[in-house]
């Protein structure tokens, strides 16, 4: 008979004794679960446990426990650990654990805080010593001079102005050289050389940031380019932003950051889903995160260091409030309008305060982050107090309250319409279509066939006027775009999230859901991608626009990727210098895969935006990726695949759903010989049933509300607007 589980120790410290045990689990064959169980503790400990016993230099990259990228999302921490640490103690039976956890332990904490400010002493014989010295370290032995003179005479190359000999000295106790001492030298020469010959000019501090984050020495506190979404700044700030988290010391803390923030190839992560990961709690989770964006906040890292700076300058989280009180969340504008010149050149660009610009910031350097959450962590790194952080950060959920509510106010604005008009007619130049353009299903058959209401903080609702009801979107450009549909005067009816389509990616079956579907007041049927114009090339989104495409090509309707104000046609028909696509073209050939580094490297001194990069991916058919950061080598895009046996009705689903209240505008009778394909054959449209109010009363759930199935089947649109059952009453008074 076995005997009680054992008390939980979750949270205590481990003695050797209890070390020595998990040694012998380990040698008696059980895995993390069983071993968790035995000495009442989590998977994550046990997994954090055992990496202490595997030398530094065996642990496997990618495990999270070693402080690398992201595992698969599948295997539990301390997996890889446990499988070395097994199969050495059967290869080795005296296998030396206790020397290898010995030398593994952490230092005292005051000797650590000692080391960061830089007067620590070197390091004891039980511990690893660094590959050189930390930030304000002085210098010591012949190697780490040697690899100082370096770096001065790569300067004095460069820039060809040899130092005195006194200067010599001066220039090698430098900090920050100290830290470009470390950089692989062919990268730092490479960065060297763009910034010489970009700005005919090398700072020290520049010079580290080109070779961390290539281009970011380019970022600048001007908020132009932010108010106006610049591609090549956002791009850049996202990168700098990944490289200041990779800086993050604990690798636990590290990844957590990164999964909370979205700053791998995916949204961010909920509390519950990372601490699923680790093995820990939710609430464990949120102070690892505090912890380590504290800790971002005042390390002297490099990038973390620059990115504190350019926040600090962007933000200004230290200005005063307003003098009315008002955080001020009007739009900031600037720049020309692509599509209608509502927004002249050299306009003047807005200076909002801190709370408009932290929201600005959320949305283009962590936009798949809570808007709250996203402005509290850039007011930390910028500087601001935790209080001050905090108001900050409501202060910014405001402002995007206001905002949409001054939106809504322009409804009855003559010039928004006029404005919205000229808009689509523009766009509606640039829709791609096939065939003989055929008109939109019927109102009542379309329905939104995900729900993409949620806790992110950038999914919402907008009350469309001209449909009667709410209208879902998934984030701030999407929410434009609906404005601009609602708006113009060209455009019967839409429907977000209409369709649901299978494509393949990364070798398996996945589904898209398409952004919009409009119906035009002259009978034809538009699909509506939205999304940034530089991200249209990345290869996930390449994917979903073949497979919307060959739908496209069937149905006989038109297409268009759009953010609302430029298109995909605009990275098809760019210019682009064919020295770029020259020099990209041969790295690819010689490497077949290229990092962010090796991209800036291959094309030297020739400019590289991002339009450029992603125009060639387009043109070329290569493949890229952003998360992390990797171009490929593909076949010509000029080769499209063949579309003429399009993808199985199967692929295309919809549900049917009633009409709503508002009776749709008759479509347009067909040309003799040009009948539109019925778009869901297999789907018969429901009857609409109008209850009695006793009948609504009873058909509540516990909870007290009414399920959306249910909804559905009366014909309340979700989620329901205001005053429906009033309506359904009426209804069914006026049927009796």
């Amino acid at each position: 008979m076995e005997g009680p589980p054992p008390a939980s120790r979750q949270g205590r410290a481990w003695s050797d004794e209890e070390t020595g045990r998990l040694v012998d689990g380990v040698r008696e064959g059980l895995d993390l679960s069983e071993l968790a169980g035995r000495h009442g503790r989590t998977t994550g400990a046990i997994g954090a446990r055992l990496a202490r016993l595997v030398p530094e230099a065996e642990l496997v990259e990618d495990s999270p426990a070693s402080g690398g990228g992201p595992a698969s999302g599948v295997a539990l921490v301390g997996s890889a650990e446990l499988e070395w640490l097994r199969a050495r103690l059967a290869a080795d039976p005296d296998y030396p654990w206790r020397s290898v956890f010995d030398a593994r332990r952490r230092p005292p904490r005051g000797l650590r805080r000692r080391r960061a400010a830089g007067d620590a002493p070197a390091a004891t014989p039980g511990e690893p010593a660094p590959a050189g010295p930390t930030r304000g370290e002085p210098a010591a032995g012949p190697q780490w001079s040697a690899r100082l003179d370096d770096v001065r005479a790569e300067w004095e190359r460069t820039t060809g102005h040899p130092l005195r000999a006194e200067r010599r000295a001066e220039f090698v106790a430098r900090p920050v050289v100290a830290d470009l001492a470390v950089v692989a030298a062919p990268l730092r020469q490479a960065a060297a050389r763009r910034l010489w010959e970009g700005e005919a000019r090398l700072l020290l501090d520049d010079w580290l940031l080109e070779c961390l984050c290539p281009g970011a020495s380019r970022l600048t506190t001007d908020w132009a380019p932010i108010a106006e979404r610049d591609p090549d700044t956002v791009l850049l700030l996202r990168e700098l932003a990944a490289a200041a988290a990779a800086e993050i010391p604990a690798g636990r803390s590290r990844e957590i950051v990164c999964r909370r923030l979205g700053l791998h190839d995916g949204p961010a992560e909920s509390l519950a889903a990372v601490g699923e990961v680790f093995g820990i709690s939710r609430e464990r989770v949120r102070q690892l995160q505090v912890k380590a964006v504290r800790g971002m906040a005042s390390t002297a890292a490099p990038a973390t260091r620059s990115m504190r700076t350019l926040l600090a300058g962007l933000s200004r989280v230290d200005d005063p409030p307003c003098p009315d009180g008002s955080p001020d969340g009007s739009p900031a504008g600037g720049g020309p309008d692509p599509l209608d010149g509502s927004r002249p050149a050299g306009a003047p660009v807005a200076d909002p305060p801190a709370p408009a610009r932290l929201l600005d910031l959320a949305e283009v350097l962590l936009p798949s982050v809570p808007v709250r959450q996203a402005a509290l962590v850039i007011a930390q790194l910028a500087g601001a107090r935790k209080l001050r952080a905090e108001n900050l950060a409501a202060e910014a959920a405001t402002v995007r309250a206001l905002r949409h509510d001054a939106a809504r106010r322009e409804l009855s604005r003559q010039g928004r319409i006029e404005r919205a008009a000229r808009r689509w007619a523009a766009l509606e130049a640039e829709v791609s279509w096939f065939g003989a353009p055929q008109p939109a299903p019927p109102r009542g058959e379309l329905a939104a066939l995900r729900d993409t209401a949620g806790e992110d903080g950038r999914s919402g609702s907008w009350h469309c006027p001209k449909l009667g009801r709410e209208v879902a979107y998934e984030s701030e450009t999407e929410w434009r775009v609906v404005q601009l549909l609602s708006f113009a005067p060209q455009i019967a009816y839409y429907q977000e999230q209409p369709l649901a389509i299978g494509y393949d990616f990364d070798g398996r079956r996945r589904t898209y859901y398409p952004d919009l579907l409009v119906a035009t007041t002259d009978g034809r049927c538009v699909l509506i991608e939205v999304k940034p114009v530089y991200e249209m090339a990345t290869a996930v989104n390449v994917a979903k626009y073949r497979a919307v495409e060959a739908l496209c090509r069937a149905r006989g309707w038109g297409l268009v990727a759009t953010d609302g104000w430029r298109t995909r046609r605009l990275l098809e028909d760019r210019p682009v210098d064919g020295r770029l696509e020259a020099a990209l073209d041969e790295a690819l050939a010689r490497g077949g895969e290229l990092t962010w580094h090796q991209v800036r490297a291959a094309a030297g001194a020739l400019p590289l935006k991002s339009l450029d990069l992603a125009a060639l991916v387009l043109r070329r058919g290569w493949v890229w990726r952003t998360h992390p950061y990797r171009l490929r080598g593909g076949a010509p895009a000029s080769v499209p695949a063949p579309l003429s046996d399009p993808a199985p009705a199967s692929d295309f689903i919809a549900v049917s759903a009633p009409a709503p209240d508002a009776p749709a505008p008759p479509s347009p009778p067909p040309s003799p010989g040009t009948e539109p394909i019925p778009l869901f054959p297999e789907v018969s449209p429901r009857p609409r049933v109008v209850p009695s109010p006793a009948e609504v009363e009873a058909a509540r759930t516990a909870a007290g509300g009414w399920t959306r199935a249910q909804l559905a089947a009366w014909g309340v649109a979700w989620p329901a607007p205001k005053g429906w059952k009033q309506r359904l009453a009426q209804e069914w008074a006026a049927g009796r």
